[in-house]
C-alpha cells in the first residue's frame, strides 16, 4: 500500500508544478498540501508495516521535506517585487 501513496504522492507533486507552470498558485500549493499529506500517510505505513524498510522510510521523508520546501517557497509576499512564485 505505501507505494501506491508514493505513487499519488508523485501525481501530486507533478499536478502541482504544471499548476505553478500555468501561474495558479493557489492550485499548487493546495496540490502540494496535500501531496505532503499523502507522503505522512505513507510515513505511518512504512513505520507501522511489519517490517520496516530504511530505504523506503528514508524516501518518504526525503519526499515531505522537498514538497514542503515547494509550498513554502510559493508563500506569497506582501511586495509583489520579492514573489518568487509564478505570480510575476
Amino acid at each position: 500500500m505505501t507505494t501506491w501513496t508514493l505513487w499519488l504522492g508523485a501525481l501530486l507533486v507533478v499536478g502541482g508544478s504544471a499548476a505553478l507552470f500555468k501561474h495558479q498558485a493557489v492550485a499548487a500549493r493546495a496540490l502540494w498540501v496535500l501531496a505532503v499529506l499523502d507522503f505522512a500517510a505513507a510515513a505511518v505505513g512504512a513505520v507501522t508495516a511489519s517490517e520496516v524498510s530504511l530505504p523506503l522510510l528514508l524516501a518518504v521523508v526525503i519526499a515531505i521535506v522537498a514538497t514542503g520546501a515547494l509550498v513554502a517557497v510559493t508563500v506569497p509576499s506582501k511586495n509583489p517585487r520579492e514573489r518568487v512564485s509564478a505570480d510575476g
